[in-house]
């Protein structure tokens, strides 16, 4: 297997453009040795129908991600979704992550459904649990409260809910902590809601953190909340899972596909504070429904490990080559 893939240069627009540049520097000739090219997202684009089998795998649907965004953001996701739309119309077999980006992708790209194949991404279960146990510090009922969120901080990351449900959470729980790691194009207006908020004691900025980092901050939490608008497969939550920690989320997008309301985690209705705000509070007031959430959540994890779903990959890979 050989892979080509872009630097990825910081920011929105220095990352658009390198992508841009790396595949229109793309030739048939680059590949001519290989039996399959699967393009990740937009990429491969400019050999979609020009070579074959051409795979494209979305990761994310960038047309939908650009509906949820706003200003430069949004206009440059809207320039890679139109070579995410050549890629995926011009593909012999495409692959999604969650049976919500089939829909969307049938929707924005005009691509049928029943051409497209569901396979989640492969998250390495057994490699994050074997991490977990070098993290010594350990979450307790005798302290305060601690919620923990990551996210690159995009409008449709919808972080602001998270910390204006913190204002109503701190009524009843005014020693709570809201952890939230990540950096992003919303940082500085999540930073003035957090100082106008009165939150500075509440609602800590973490930044980008390294993995061992990131593992000591699921390990210590109680409760893993991303309210997340939009997410075509979301990874994180399954870091919260095979961690073992119940999740608060929105209903919305794939995320009812990870996460079950009332069964290994708590669903709030989107754009709604007050109800976000409730379904941390019972799960923090409930140390019992944690732990049968959690334990739920680490068994769950399994279905996700690369053993289940690279097979699934094969069968469609397979089924194209035959066909």
């Amino acid at each position: 297997m050989r892979c080509l893939r872009p630097e990825r240069p910081p920011g929105v627009l220095g990352h658009t453009l390198q992508r841009y540049a790396f595949n229109l520097r793309l030739a048939p000739d680059s590949v001519a040795d290989a039996d399959i090219v699967l393009g990740l997202d937009m990429d491969g684009f400019t050999l979609a129908g020009r070579v074959r089998p051409f795979i494209s795998y979305v990761l994310g649907v960038l047309a939908d991600e650009a509906t949820f965004e706003r200003g430069w953001v949004g206009r440059l996701l809207r320039l890679q979704a139109k070579a995410e739309r050549r890629a995926t119309r011009e593909a012999d077999l495409v692959i999604t992550t969650s049976q919500y980006s089939r829909k969307r992708l049938a929707q924005v790209y005009g691509l049928s459904q029943a051409a497209i194949g569901v396979v989640p991404p492969a998250f390495d279960v057994e490699r994050w649990r074997r991490d977990l146990k070098t993290v010594v510090a350990a979450a307790s009922d005798d302290r305060d409260p601690v919620v923990f969120c990551v996210a690159h901080m995009y409008p449709r990351k919808n972080i602001a809910a998270l910390v204006r449900a913190t204002a109503i959470l701190v009524r009843r729980l005014p020693a709570v902590s809201v952890r939230i790691a990540g950096n992003g194009p919303e940082l500085n207006n999540i930073e003035r809601l957090i100082a106008t908020s009165g939150l500075e004691r509440n609602v800590h900025l973490l930044g980008q953190l390294s993995h061992p980092q990131l593992l000591r901050e699921f390990v210590a939490c109680d409760v893993f909340c991303l309210p997340s608008l939009q997410e075509g497969f979301g990874i994180v939550f399954l870091e919260a899972m095979a961690s073992g920690k119940p999740v608060v989320a929105c209903r919305s997008s794939s995320t009812p596909e990870l996460i079950e309301d009332e069964v290994n985690g708590l669903l709030a209705s989107p754009r709604d504070d007050a109800d976000l705000a409730a379904k941390l509070l019972r799960l923090i007031e409930h140390p019992e429904l944690r732990r049968t959430m959690g334990e739920t959540n680490r068994r769950a994890a399994n279905r996700y490990s690369a053993s289940e779903t690279v097979p699934r990959l094969v069968d469609l890979v397979a089924g194209l080559i035959q066909a």
